[in-house]
């Protein structure tokens, strides 16, 4: 089950980790901060700076709320655990509603929030929406495709909220997802995922960096490669938190 924990905005990843040292590793699943794929334009130019989605918390997966509540009373800067409630001085460790954590899982996966890839008619109108979008076109409450954002009004965590979506254009570099989706490939399994691109001399472990300048100067560590499809896939950590990516072989080179 996920347990938000609020902190002081912008010290998320200081409380998060304070508390994957200091308390039992057994108490929990996973700790993580979830992101998004913000845009901007550079230089004419759209890029991708990845952001958190609910600034001032982080999650936590755990079938052990009473252990957590605990170790969580012992960190600075702790605030309180969403959801909690005071009944007979008894402090209770109410878990996210399935409802919201279904909502949340729809839009991410592995805590980030990817990009929304829109497509416009000739008019300039929407006409299709590829990514998390998607579903909740019918929630958007404002566009601003010059921005490069969508405000989606969403009810979570028991308060309704505006969650900020990024927009990716045609005009813009290809992203692989994206081009999976529009070619509706099945994903790729781990059996199928090889060691190295020969040609090019990419290996699990190395740190790259996309030479399309969509992430700017980030600098990722390689994973996994797919020499069949020349997608190499990469992890960067971010607020504490791994997040995973993806290439084209051409598009990326050694840092």
């Amino acid at each position: 089950m996920w347990y938000v924990v609020q902190t002081k905005s912008d010290n998320e990843q200081l409380v998060m980790e304070y508390f994957r040292r200091t308390a039992d590793s057994t108490s929990f699943q996973n700790l993580f901060i979830p992101m998004f794929e913000d845009v901007r334009k550079k230089e004419g130019k759209a890029t991708i700076h990845l952001r958190r989605l609910f600034p001032g918390y982080f999650f936590v997966d755990t079938e052990n709320p009473d252990a957590v509540f605990k170790a969580l009373k012992k960190v600075p800067e702790f605030k309180r655990v969403l959801g909690a409630e005071e009944e007979d001085g008894t402090k209770l460790f109410i878990p996210v509603e399935k409802e919201d954590q279904k909502f949340l899982d729809s839009l991410m996966e592995n805590g980030l929030m990817r990009v929304s890839l829109i497509k416009r008619a000739g008019n300039g109108r929407i006409e299709h929406i590829i990514g998390p979008l998607a579903k909740y076109s019918n929630r958007v409450i404002k566009f601003d495709i010059s921005r490069r954002r969508a405000i989606v009004k969403a009810d979570v965590f028991g308060k309704e909220r505006k969650l900020k979506f990024g927009l990716w254009t045609e005009k813009d570099p290809k992203l692989p997802w994206i081009s999976d989706i529009e070619s509706n490939e099945e994903a790729i399994g781990s059996a199928n995922l090889l060691k190295g691109i020969a040609d090019i001399g990419i290996y699990p472990g190395d740190q790259v960096v996309d030479e399309l300048g969509v992430y700017e100067d980030q600098i990722f560590t390689v994973t996994e490669v797919d020499t069949s499809r020349r997608i190499v896939y990469t992890t960067i950590e971010m607020f504490g938190t791994m997040v995973k990516l993806q290439f084209n072989a051409d598009d990326v080179r050694k840092a």
